[in-house]
Order: structure tokens, then C-alpha cells, then sequence
């Protein structure tokens, strides 16, 4: 008894400590930036409803991201005690409780199912989840708050609370539209309770708590369940791409940020097909332990079969998956290998916005894990890992008996024990063992790390090798190759490889208005046309929705975006037309007014058009100038130009005359620094 009791202490002391240990973790990552436009619509959120109060939150015209009124109660208790850089490390912060609660639920569960080390072990894995610690204190995000309540309500579910249950699955849903998930699988266990028991009131039960809770936090909002519903739809509707960082099949086939509009049913029918199919098990089980294992592959579906997925959405599965994997050693290994391929995922979401979250990858793994193959790579260990929980979970590993002791102890021989020869492992004369199998997959991780490192260096031509893939490529154009003294076979292999994994193909058209005479596109997709009328149209990132700018005395030469300025030049003039988010979307029946226009210096017909640390700069055959605003004079130089370029931080500016040569000039003064003479007669810069 005596020992049984320091047995116990020593494993609360072992929680407390790895809980506490997570903390320090968390907290340290807090002073970061973040994903820097989620948490500022967070500070942002929390100061409107300091200052209006929930009532007007939602107004029409107002961003609210498809986010419902669950959150925001979080963010109006902060809105009002904090400001400034307080408010931003709370914002931050408001993760940190949720996964405190979750290590200790989880611990709880397992105390009671499994004993103190499985309970010791699941407060460990997710007080230091890497994943846990990037998506919430180190990116801003609430993903721990939802996933919390999610795993609340299967608990309360599983213990036969119905009404609690369903109480905790409505604050989950009012967190997160995907947390609804709970809902489904909730109602999805209810529904097999009635028709095989016949007994109708834990649906009933749950259904009303849930309305009821519902109800309750949406009625300080002015909002209905039209309202919630048109909240949803949003939140669906905001991004229609197939895979929005989310390392799925979709990203895969397709890549990131594709549009989704020929995938998007093809999207639904999955994800209908992957939850229906993960509900089905709860027909003969709805203990704790499978209503944990079906919702965790419900959440795994959301994020793997549909587009429109986000990186994220995958948390929810971590959190639940939880106290089988600390429980089954079947589960524990695959749980493992997701835990650490996940936070890599969300690192390569945060990486790609570098002007907005200051965090760049490494250039080493820029060209290894986040090259398009190494894209291919995580995605394939994500479906793969998921494929393979959900295949253990429904060949009978969704229990809490222990399959392992996580405190035992691995006993090395002593020195001398016996004479040497060789570990069991290697020697012949049996099947490989799984041991054997995770050998040679870490033999083979090792090899592609190594041989894939800087596997695009060197980029110019040395040596044979570096000829065959020009000619892979050559191939794929079908131009007779540069190099043909070696037989083709590899360079045949190596064009295989690019047709895979290249992504060197157009995917896509879309149909331009007639009589274009020039073209540009904005950052946000805004595509801008200049007609042979001079007529200036807008459109849409898909091309649709054409919208009229204004009409030019002359046809475009040239058009430019810089902000929320458009500059076009004609024969004539050059303009400067308001270009705001407002000015871009607004439909109008007659011209935009407000252009300014200046007249070109002199006469000579335009070869050359840039906007150049906000200046447009005009070349022609005998002349470049360069305008500080369309309102000014312009400053002009005898420099022939046929092309203008600039150096990235719009301090110099080249100009390509038509013999090839490129003069380096001042932007503001035009002053010529240095000529680079020309070695051939090149056409573009």
C-alpha cells in the first residue's frame, strides 16, 4: 500500500511537472509575431466588441470570417481589460488554458482506464506537442479552445450525459464551424441508440441542451440560426481552392491554392462518403473509446477528402486520438510519426507569407522538405499515417487496455556476458521483423535526405550530367536535344520525373475580351484589360464578373498595378487611375472620374513601360523619363530604351536600348551610374 501511494504521488508530481514544462514552452513562444493578420482580426474583434458591445458586431459589410458567436465572447473579456501589447499576448495566449485542460482530461481518462504511466505518457505528448505549440501561443489560433470542447462532449457522451454532451458539442460549434463535427457524431450515436435500443432520449436530450446553449450565446448578437447558417456558408466560401496549405490528396494532384471549381462536388461526395463511413462503427459501439476513434476519423476526413480544407483542420484528430495512442502501442507509433510531420506542415503555412509573419525556412529546407517532392512527401506521410490509424482503429485497436508498459525499462547485457556475434536481427534465416522495417525506413529517410540536399545545384552547365536534364527537358518540348552523344534511356527516366513531380505545365485558360492591347493582374487576382478602344475593363480571379474602369481617349500601351494606383500609358499621356479595394469592385455605367493624366514629353512612339519604386517610367526609341507623380513634370534622359527593369528595392534602374546594352540609372534623377555593353542583341529585361 505504502509503495502503491509513492507510486501515485511520484506520477502526479510527473503530470504536474510535464504540464508545467508545457507551459514554459508556450509562454516562451508568445513575444513572436505569429501569423500576423489572425491575431490582428482577433485584437481587432476584442476592441469592437469593447466598444460597440456584441449587438453590432455582426453588421452587415463587417469581416467576421464565418466565425460564430462563441469566440468572441472570449475576445470581448479581453477587449475590455487589455490594450496594446497586453491585448496581443493574451489574444495569444488564450490557447495555453485549453491544452493545460486537455494534458490533464486525457490523464484522467487514462488514470482511470489504463493506469498512472499511460496517464503519465498522455500528459507528456500533448504538453509537449510540437503542433500544439505552433498553432496556438506561436501562431495565434484557437484551434486547442474548440478541440477541447470536442473531446468534452464525446466524454460526457461516452459516460451517458446526453445532455451535457450536447450542451458542450453547441460551445464547440459556436467556437468553430468544423467543431460542429461533434454534432455528427453525437447525433450519429444517438441515432443508432434509438434504433437498436429504441430509447429516444439521448437525442432528445442532447438536441435540446444544444438549442438551448445555442440559443443562449447567440442571442447577445442578434443572431438566428438563418444568421448561423449564413455564418457557415462564409466560412466555406471565403477561399475555393482545393487545398489551402492543407497537405492532402488535393495538394498532391493539384497543389495548393488551386481553384477548385471543377473539384468542388467531387470534394463533397467524399467527404459526405469518409464521415458517413466513419460514423458506421457506433452501430455496434458507442463506449468512450469508439466515440473518440469515429470522431477523430470524422476530423481526419475533413481534412484529408474535401477542398477548401485548411492546414489546421486536422487538429481536432490529435487531440482525440490522444488517449488511445498513449494506451495502444499500434496507434502510439503512426501517432508519433503525424505528431512530428504535422507541425512541419503548419511551419511551411507560416513560411510562405514571409512579409507578414518575418519567419523564412531555412534555405536548406526550402529545397528538401518544402521543394514540391518534399511537398509530396508530407502529404503522402499524412494520408498514409491517417490511413493506417483508421485501418488498426477498426481492426479492433479503438479500446483502452494497455498493450504496453511505458514504464519498463529496456535491460542492455552485461559486458562479457556471453561471446560476441552478431544482434538477432541480422542474422539469416527469418522474416523481417517490424523493428527490421522501421530500420530500413529511417536507412531510407537518411539516403533521400542526403542524396535530395541541394538537388537542384548545380544550375548551370557542368559537366555530362547536368546535360541530361536539359535534355529530359528538351524531350518534354520536343526540340531536338542539345546534347546527344550519350543514349537517352536516363534522360527519358528523368523526363518521367518531371512530368510527375515538375509541375511544368499549364493547368488552366481562361478567355480574354476581345480586342485586348494590354494586360495586367493585381496582386488580390484583379485582372485589369485595356481594349483597342480604349476602354479599361475589370474582372475577377476566375475572369468572370467583367466590370467597367474607365474609357481612354487612345488605346493602352502598357497598364500597371502599384497599390491602389493604376497606371497605364498611351501614344500620348500616361495616367494615374484610383485603384482601391472600393474602386476595383465597385459595377458603374459610366467612366470612373478622378484619373490624372500628363502628357508625354515629346514625341516618339513608347517601346518601354515600369512603375519603379511607385514612379512611373516611360522609354522610347530616343528617351526615358520618369515621372514622381502624373501631376509633375517628369524628369527626362537621352537614353534609348526597348525594356525597364529595376533592382528589387527600387534603388537602381536598368534600361535596355536597342543594342542590347543596359545603362544602370538613378530612378529619381535618371543619372546614369555604369553601362553593362552589350554580348548579344537581347530584346527583353
Amino acid at each position: 500500500m505504502h509503495d502503491a501511494a509513492r507510486a501515485d504521488r511520484r506520477a502526479l508530481l510527473s503530470i504536474g511537472a510535464l504540464v508545467a514544462l508545457g507551459v514554459v514552452l508556450r509562454v516562451a513562444t508568445l513575444p513572436a509575431t505569429g501569423f500576423a493578420s489572425d491575431v490582428s482580426v482577433w485584437i481587432a474583434w476584442a476592441e469592437r466588441l469593447a466598444a460597440i458591445g456584441p449587438a453590432r458586431f455582426y453588421e452587415p459589410g463587417y469581416f467576421t470570417g464565418g466565425y460564430p458567436p462563441g469566440f468572441p465572447y472570449v475576445l470581448w473579456g479581453l477587449g475590455a481589460l487589455l490594450n496594446g501589447e497586453a491585448l496581443r499576448i493574451a489574444v495569444k495566449a488564450v490557447s495555453i488554458p485549453a491544452d493545460i485542460a486537455i494534458a490533464v482530461i486525457a490523464a484522467r481518462l487514462l488514470w482511470r482506464r489504463t493506469g498512472r504511466g499511460h496517464a503519465v505518457l498522455g500528459a507528456g505528448l500533448w504538453s509537449l506537442m510540437p503542433a500544439a505549440i505552433v498553432a496556438g501561443p506561436y501562431w495565434g489560433q484557437i484551434d486547442a479552445i474548440g478541440s477541447l470542447a470536442f473531446l468534452g462532449a464525446l466524454l460526457a457522451a461516452g459516460s451517458r450525459r446526453w445532455g451535457i454532451a450536447g450542451a458542450v458539442a453547441a460551445v464547440a460549434t459556436m467556437t468553430k464551424p468544423q467543431y460542429g463535427l461533434s454534432v455528427v457524431v453525437l447525433g450519429s450515436a444517438a441515432t443508432f441508440e434509438f434504433i437498436r435500443r429504441g430509447d429516444w432520449r439521448p437525442g432528445l436530450r442532447a438536441a435540446l441542451a444544444g438549442l438551448a446553449v445555442v440559443s443562449a450565446l447567440a442571442l447577445p448578437f442578434r443572431m438566428w440560426l438563418p444568421d448561423l447558417v449564413g455564418e457557415v456558408r462564409l466560412a466555406a466560401d471565403v477561399y475555393p481552392y482545393t487545398s489551402l496549405y492543407a497537405f492532402n490528396g488535393w495538394s498532391i494532384f493539384t497543389d495548393f491554392w488551386t481553384p477548385d471549381e471543377q473539384y468542388f462536388l467531387i470534394g463533397v461526395v467524399l467527404l459526405v462518403a469518409g464521415v458517413g463511413g466513419a460514423c458506421v462503427p457506433l452501430w455496434w459501439r458507442r463506449d468512450t473509446a469508439m466515440l473518440l476513434a469515429c470522431a477523430a476519423l470524422v476530423s481526419a476526413a475533413v481534412y484529408l477528402l474535401p477542398t477548401r480544407a485548411h492546414e489546421r483542420y486536422i487538429f481536432p484528430a490529435f487531440v482525440l486520438l490522444l488517449p488511445l495512442a498513449a494506451a495502444r502501442s499500434r496507434l502510439l507509433a503512426p501517432y508519433l510519426v503525424l505528431a512530428a510531420a504535422f507541425p512541419l506542415t503548419l511551419y511551411f503555412a507560416l513560411t510562405r507569407y514571409p512579409d507578414q509573419n518575418g519567419v523564412t525556412a531555412p534555405q536548406w529546407l526550402e529545397l528538401t522538405l518544402f521543394s514540391r517532392p518534399g511537398q509530396i512527401a508530407l502529404a503522402l506521410i499524412m494520408c498514409g499515417g491517417f490511413a493506417l490509424l483508421a485501418w488498426r482503429l477498426l481492426r479492433g485497436e479503438a479500446r483502452f487496455e494497455p498493450s504496453f508498459d511505458p514504464g519498463a525499462v529496456v535491460r542492455l547485457p552485461a559486458w562479457g556476458a556471453g561471446p560476441w556475434r552478431l544482434p538477432a536481427a541480422l542474422l539469416p534465416g527469418r522474416a523481417p521483423s517490424r523493428r527490421d522495417y522501421i530500420i530500413a525506413l529511417l536507412v531510407a529517410l537518411a539516403v533521400l535526405g542526403t542524396r535530395g540536399f541541394r538537388l537542384d545545384w548545380p544550375r548551370d552547365m557542368y559537366f555530362d550530367e547536368v546535360y541530361h536534364a536539359r535534355t529530359a527537358f528538351e524531350l518534354l518540348a520536343q526540340r531536338d536535344p542539345y546534347e546527344w552523344t550519350h543514349p537517352h534511356l536516363a534522360k527519358e527516366i528523368m523526363a518521367l520525373g518531371v512530368l510527375a513531380f515538375g509541375d511544368d505545365r499549364v493547368v488552366g485558360a481562361e478567355a480574354a475580351p476581345a480586342n485586348v492591347a494590354a494586360f495586367t493582374v493585381a496582386t488580390d487576382g484583379t485582372r485589369i484589360y485595356g481594349l483597342s478602344d480604349g476602354t479599361i475593363e475589370l474582372r475577377d480571379r476566375d475572369g468572370r464578373d467583367p466590370r467597367l474602369l474607365t474609357v481612354l481617349l487612345a488605346p493602352p500601351i502598357a497598364l500597371s498595378v502599384a497599390g491602389d494606383h493604376l497606371y497605364v500609358v498611351t501614344k500620348d499621356e500616361v495616367g494615374d487611375l484610383p485603384f482601391d479595394t472600393a474602386t476595383r469592385s465597385a459595377h458603374r455605367e459610366k467612366p470612373l472620374a478622378g484619373a490624372a493624366f500628363h502628357p508625354l514629353p515629346r514625341a516618339g512612339a513608347v517601346t518601354a513601360f515600369a512603375v519603379i519604386g511607385g514612379r512611373p517610367v516611360v522609354g522610347t526609341a530616343t528617351w526615358v523619363a520618369s515621372f514622381a507623380t502624373v501631376a509633375t513634370d517628369p524628369v527626362v534622359a537621352d537614353i534609348p530604351a526597348i525594356g525597364l527593369a529595376s533592382k528589387l528595392d527600387g534603388s537602381e534602374l536598368y534600361a535596355l536600348d536597342p543594342t542590347g546594352s543596359v545603362h544602370v540609372l538613378d530612378p529619381t534623377t535618371l543619372n546614369e551610374t555604369k553601362t553593362y555593353p552589350s554580348v548579344a542583341k537581347e530584346r527583353a529585361i
